[in-house]
């Protein structure tokens, strides 16, 4: 692996990252021009009614132009269908949806955050879902081409930091690892390993640490904070003795800087009125303003009678917050409150002004009113940083040194709190925003990623092989001979005859193998259709026509999947249940899309999705 050209990749909730480390240099390519750090490309992403994306500062741009300051113009759509499920039969019913018809594009921001979410599948972008493997690949893209255009080399290897845990879960955390590999493929990349990011950041500073000491890495980003003690530094590689994830981040104490606001906005009483005099604003308004992407619901024909409701006890405050979210200002104001914590990063007070039409914010924050605001957030690392020390049994006064990487951890507050439990003069900062991916490409080079314990990719390549042919061969069809392998994915023609594309999948099923079959052999009634050869043991999918009545009796012994797969059958919709059954090695023999059992209108062929177990 050392002679090979491995990226490190730091895809995070806030700003990522690229780097290659040779053995000699450490080269951070620009990726973002128009970034104030050009070597981090901010997490955004902005795609138009064209389904064109555009990344990082270019996408906050584009969606300042076209999306701030006009009005929503909500009308109701028709967006698909969902299966509804009680204990005694199912049904499946069309949804409508109201959709901003203004809208020339969509603004997503922390998407890496959703990965904590096991419910969380995609987002339907105008015309087109996607899933959020998907999204993701549009940030892993750019990043990716920039870094291989400046380096001269073509580069298909990459260490992906990933935080120490997505979730308390540690099933959603498995989950978010598995949907992060299959983004780091969809964007081009073969051999894909993972790292902790704050391991990263630590093989960054054990590179110039001429002799051992031992460290804490605190890691502190948007999303998340990572802890690591390790022995780091002189010839030997770095001993890693403990690692916590705190599910705490930057964009927490954004939330709490906006509830503050929320004064301006009818989120307390005005000054000089009694309490009694004035209601409080419903709590599911108030939530949906702790962030700016779900701000503009709040433009809806049903908020904006509950807010016309409350404008008579306080017309400055609703008239500010009506302006808010029918004109898309939140993404503006969150930029200004994120330079307000910024700036109280170097100075003890700064000004909070936002003015627009009706919205009139003049605050003057010192960093001991933020600090009070962000107090639950503080205990919180302050309980995390304790509570490693504890498991690890290490003294405080035992640590040589405490190594600051992410942008929040140059929040004060949290330098202080470091001084409290260790020494002042151990305390130490790193490149905040480029550490974590400078120490990936360094892990990579020096091979710490091929260990077992760092290398869970082998087990995601049996899963999501490079070639399908080695896994499931001998198709053989009762109709014909040409089915054929492909992978599942949003847009891939799901059937050899017709143009019928997938339009809607769990992110569960994105990216495995699946069978092409004829939508000509749908009311073919053998009990015996199609066969093939499992390499290895595999659940099988058939998702099966949900319009169907019933289905055959040779899919009564699969279970029931949560969730469904959606085909675009020029431009209907046509919904599909998932059912599900594990296979060992060998011939798997699937009956007819008719065979005996099947009742109902069955417009659709079944289609076949297959999930192979990873050896051990």
């Amino acid at each position: 692996m050392a002679d090979a050209k491995w990226f490190g990749i730091d895809f995070g909730t806030t700003n990522s990252a690229i780097a290659f480390y040779d053995g000699r240099e450490l080269q951070r390519p620009t990726v973002d021009p128009g970034s104030a750090n050009p070597l981090v490309l901010p997490s955004l992403l902005y795609i138009d009614r064209q389904q064109q994306p555009v990344a990082g500062t270019a996408a906050a741009q584009r969606y300042l132009q076209n999306e701030t300051g006009r009005r929503a113009a909500w009308e109701k759509r028709r967006v698909g269908e969902i299966e509804v499920v009680t204990s005694s039969f199912s049904y499946v019913q069309t949804v409508h949806a109201l959709v901003d018809t203004g809208a020339q594009g969509r603004l997503l921001q922390y998407i890496k955050t959703a990965l904590r979410d096991s419910g969380y599948d995609g987002t339907q972008v105008f015309d087109r879902f996607y899933t959020i493997d998907e999204l993701i690949a549009l940030i892993l893209r750019p990043l990716k081409a920039s870094a291989e255009q400046q380096l001269n080399r073509e580069c298909q290897n990459v260490v992906m930091g990933r935080p120490v845990k997505f979730s308390a879960d540690p099933a959603v955390s498995e989950r978010a690892q598995e949907i992060l590999y299959k983004a780091a493929r969809l964007a081009g990349f073969a051999d894909i390993r993972f790292e902790m990011e704050p391991i990263g950041a630590l093989y960054f500073y054990h590179r110039t640490s001429p002799q051992r000491e031992l460290a804490l890495i605190f890691d502190f980003g948007g999303g998340t904070l990572d802890l690591t003690l390790a022995e780091v530094g002189g010839p030997t590689p770095p001993n890693i003795i403990a690692t916590l994830g705190v599910l705490v981040g930057g964009d927490d104490l954004d939330r709490r800087l906006m509830q503050y606001l929320l004064k301006y906005f009818g989120g307390m009483p005005p000054a000089g009125r009694r309490a009694s005099l004035t209601r409080a604003l419903p709590p599911d308004v108030l939530d949906l303003l702790e962030n700016w992407q779900t701000m503009p619901l709040l433009s809806r024909p049903h908020f904006l009678k509950i807010l016309n409701e409350y404008r008579a006890d306080n017309p400055t405050a609703i008239d500010a917050l009506l302006t808010l979210v029918t004109r898309n200002l939140g993404f503006q104001l969150f930029r200004e409150i994120e330079q307000t914590k910024i700036h109280l990063s170097d100075a003890p007070l700064t000004e909070l002004k936002f003015n627009y039409a009706d919205i009139h914010i003049r605050e003057t924050l010192t960093r001991y009113k933020f600090e009070d605001l962000i107090a639950p957030e503080v205990e919180a690392v302050d309980s995390g940083v304790r509570q490693i020390l504890h498991e690890a049994a290490i003294d405080p006064d035992r640590v040589d040194v405490v190594l600051r990487t992410g942008g929040t951890s140059a929040v004060p507050a949290f330098t202080e709190l470091l001084a409290d439990i260790f020494d002042r003069s151990k305390i130490r900062s790193l490149e905040l925003l480029t550490s974590v991916v400078g120490g990936l490409a360094i892990a990579a080079h020096e091979d710490r990623a091929a260990h077992e314990d760092r290398r869970p990719s082998p087990a995601y390549e049996a899963i999501y092989p490079k070639n399908p042919a080695t896994v499931i061969t001998e198709i053989q069809a009762e109709t014909r001979q040409d089915y054929e392998l492909y992978e599942f994915r949003i847009g891939a023609p799901c059937y050899l005859d017709f143009p019928y594309r997938v339009s809607r999948i769990p992110v569960a099923l994105s990216a495995l193998p699946a069978i092409r079959t004829a939508q000509a052999d749908k009311g073919e009634v053998a009990e015996e259709f199609l066969c093939f050869q499992l390499a290895r043991s595999a659940t099988i999918y058939i998702a099966y026509d949900a319009d169907a009545a019933h289905v055959p009796h040779w899919l009564d012994s699969f279970r029931r999947e949560p969730g469904s797969v959606e085909v675009d059958q020029l431009g209907t919709p046509r919904l599909f249940k998932v059912y599900a059954k594990e296979f060992p090695a060998g011939r798997v023999t699937l009956g007819g899309n008719r065979a005996a059992g099947s009742a109902g209108n069955i417009f659709m062929n079944y289609l076949i999705i297959i999930r192979s177990t990873p050896a051990g």
